[in-house]
């Protein structure tokens, strides 16, 4: 049975990234509001990526630092208080900021709350704890859209500001139980013992990290590009009158891939999850793009399965890489990985306001082939953990 804490952090993430789902939602809205181009779209995009996803990695190092639990209860309030700006915005400058102080928000959570969801999970199912920690935020991937569109249907932009009030109310129950989380940290940090990776060559450490973080970016790029051009792309070429619908099968599906990725990887290992995760992903975005609108939806939601549910594995395949920074590891993978990937939506909204939209997406259904390549590049990690060196039996390196 899952630590109830672990359930709690799960569940702030959930709350912490519904924006990621409610803002590709609003960005058409915006878009005709203040006349924006797929370029500055794309743009909105990066700003909210570099914000939430590229400088996790230094909350990271502060969290591996310092004891910050206030950080979650921070970003779960400005989360949504940035995108209630949004709709009270007049200008394209003030949208990027609204956008970048609720990506701030959700990078003070991420570190934090996957630190503590490490702390807490049972030995030998890290990959099934990170799975429950994962899985409340694309959950809130999945539902930010449907949250989204009920705030809209009030007054359109100028009720938006609605969305603020799950993170408020997380922040209070975060704040309230700020002492059980000071006490959980207080215990878990290490005392000057140092861990290694069981199994993994330390010279190879370093290079895998590159891997994996590449891994990443190329799943992000696929992912967000994928997230935000759906709105535009299904009712113009395919003529899907409700395409947040398509978005919210998608995302709510990689919630479900994340469920299983866990276990998956803590049985067969996290590098075999990723070749299986791209596999798939290949032999589906093209029919995603391409069929009609009923099997557009169940191809959405391979796609969505397939693609996420290497979320959870790529974090512990970190962490078992960086077991002495736990949250760098868990910003690099959480943060600077998913965000560099999205500076691709800010590339292919430059190509597809040169070359056209129906060009990018058929790009985007070729990417899976560069992740499986850096799939096969990464160590099997196969029965792998990260343990403290006295915890490792010294005779078990030859059975190996």
């Amino acid at each position: 049975m899952f630590n109830p804490y672990l359930l709690l952090l799960g569940f702030g993430h959930l709350v912490v990234d519904l924006g990621q789902g409610i803002l590709p939602i609003l960005t058409p809205l915006l878009a005709q509001s203040l006349n924006l181009s797929y370029f500055q779209i794309g743009t909105v995009a990066l700003a909210f990526t570099f914000s939430s996803a590229i400088i996790q990695p230094v909350f990271g190092v502060l969290s591996d630092r310092y004891s910050m639990p206030w950080l979650m209860p921070l970003g779960l309030f400005l989360s949504g208080f940035g995108l209630a700006m949004t709709g009270m915005v007049n200008s394209y400058e003030l949208l990027l900021f609204a956008v970048l102080l609720s990506g701030i928000g959700v990078a003070g959570y991420h570190p934090e709350g996957s630190k503590l969801a490490h702390f807490v999970s049972a030995q030998g199912k890290a990959g099934s704890s990170m799975a429950v920690f994962s899985v409340g935020g694309n959950l809130g991937f999945g539902l930010g859209p449907m949250v989204a569109m009920f705030f809209l249907g009030f007054n359109g932009l100028d009720s938006i500001y609605g969305v603020m009030i799950p993170g408020v109310l997380a922040a209070l129950v975060f704040l309230f139980l700020m002492p059980a989380f000071k006490r959980i940290l207080a215990e878990s940090q290490p005392k000057g013992k140092k861990s290694k990776v069981s199994g993994i060559n330390t010279d190879r450490r370093g290079l895998s990290l590159v891997f994996l973080l590449m891994f990443v970016m190329v799943r992000s790029w696929i992912h967000s590009g994928l997230v935000y051009f759906i709105p535009f792309y299904f009712p113009e070429f395919k003529g899907f009158s409700e395409p947040e619908y398509l978005v919210s099968t998608f995302l709510i599906a990689g919630a479900i891939g994340t469920v299983l990725g866990g276990p998956f990887a803590d049985r067969f290992g996290g590098r075999n999850g990723l070749l299986v995760s791209m596999t798939i992903s290949l032999l589906a975005v093209y029919p995603f793009l391409h069929l009609n609108a009923r099997w557009a939806s169940i191809f959405a939601f391979i796609v969505g399965a397939a693609l996420i549910s290497t979320f959870s594995t790529t974090v512990v395949f970190g962490q078992r890489l960086l077991p002495n920074n736990i949250g760098l590891a868990s910003g690099l993978l959480l943060g600077f990985g998913v965000g560099m990937g999205s500076i691709g939506v800010t590339l292919l909204g430059a190509i597809a306001d040169h070359a056209g939209l129906p060009f990018t997406m058929n790009i985007i259904s070729l990417l899976p082939i560069l992740g499986i390549i850096l799939g096969l590049a990464l160590p099997n990690d196969k029965g792998q953990t990260s343990l403290p060196e006295q915890q490792i039996p010294l005779h078990k390196e030859a059975s190996n």
